[in-house]
């Protein structure tokens, strides 16, 4: 079977790929900061916030389309040790959120850690083994799942609710909109920081396994629009509350979400730093978890935002005044 399903994503992997990008990309906060911002800040801000989420994957594909040196200023060691310094971050905040998620079902945070730990080993070993193709693979079934899941979850919450939405701030405030704008913002340079993503275009590039070469970017325009769906449900499931019986099945859909995110980032370290290296580090990962988990999903989120905008705004300027150097060059010649 696994060969059968091997042979049909070398064959054709836009849509293998563009699953994998929507699964990576989705991360635990995804659902949760969702309902977080709308009852925080508002309906709207959290619709910004969301749109922002959805655009980001169709900004980078664009972008690396159009502005290759992108890429090749990421292969630089530098480049390496800071994106796996930003992984780290990332892998924690969806190991917080599956911890946190299980804190409203009978399980309870304590089950939640369970959940943690048997996850990242298991995949820690698989990856190390498998690599790529499993990798994408896997994303592809959960995002499956994920959509299914989360269409039974709207309905199910929809008919508990017996068709009525809670009554939720708009948000209209400058102060409202301005969160999110702002967290929607933070959002864009996010797609840069995954060195699964820079992995995905080169191995479409290389073709080393006889994986048919396609045009990656459409794979990146359609993650997004398949995150922007999952972002309309996130949105609906916002206006109702969930008993003790969909409690539990939002914390498997959001447990599913956040394996798929903590596979591809345990999995970047392997394609920063090699695998011996790599395992040390995913290892630590793990180790080292339980001194962040105080700091929550959003706490994470938003710490590693911050750093990361600043990151690639130096990042983006630096490949473009290169490419200007270059056509200088060129035209001088």
């Amino acid at each position: 079977m696994f060969s059968n399903l091997t042979r049909k994503f070398k064959s054709n992997p836009t849509m293998y790929y563009a699953m994998s990008i929507a699964a990576s990309w989705a991360g635990v906060g995804s659902l949760m900061n969702f309902r977080t911002l709308t009852y925080d800040n508002g309906l709207v801000p959290a619709i910004i916030w969301g749109l922002g989420n959805s655009v980001a994957c169709i900004l980078f594909g664009l972008i690396v389309l159009h502005l290759p040196t992108v890429r090749s200023i990421m292969r630089t060691k530098a480049l390496k040790y800071i994106l796996g310094f930003l992984t780290l971050f990332q892998a924690w905040t969806n190991m917080n959120g599956i911890r946190e998620i299980f804190g409203d079902t009978s399980i309870g945070t304590k089950g939640g850690t369970v959940i943690v730990y048997a996850v990242c080993i298991f995949f820690i070993i698989l990856l190390l083994r498998y690599g790529m193709i499993r990798n994408v693979l896997t994303d592809s079934a959960s995002w499956y799942m994920v959509y299914g899941l989360i269409l039974l979850l709207t309905v199910l919450a929809y008919i508990h609710s017996g068709g009525a939405v809670k009554s939720v701030p708009m948000g209209l405030e400058w102060e409202n909109l301005k969160v999110g704008i702002w967290k929607g913002f933070l959002l864009l340079p996010g797609p840069f920081t995954y060195a699964y993503f820079f992995e995905l275009l080169d191995y479409n590039d290389q073709n080393s396994d006889a994986t048919n070469k396609v045009n990656v970017t459409r794979s990146f325009i359609l993650g997004g629009l398949m995150f922007g769906l999952y972002m309309l449900f996130s949105c609906a499931l916002a206006l109702v509350d969930f008993n003790p019986a969909l409690n539990v099945i939002k914390a498997v859909l959001i447990t599913i979400v956040a394996i798929s995110s903590i596979s591809s980032f345990l999995y970047s370290e392997y394609i920063l730093f090699g695998k011996r290296v790599g395992l040390l580090i995913d290892v630590a990962i793990v180790a080292y978890w339980p001194y962040v988990v105080p700091m929550g999903v959003m706490g994470v989120w938003t710490l590693m935002s911050e750093i990361r905008i600043y990151l690639v705004a130096a990042l983006l300027l630096f490949a473009l005044v290169k490419r200007a150097m270059a056509r200088r060059g060129e035209a001088a010649a």
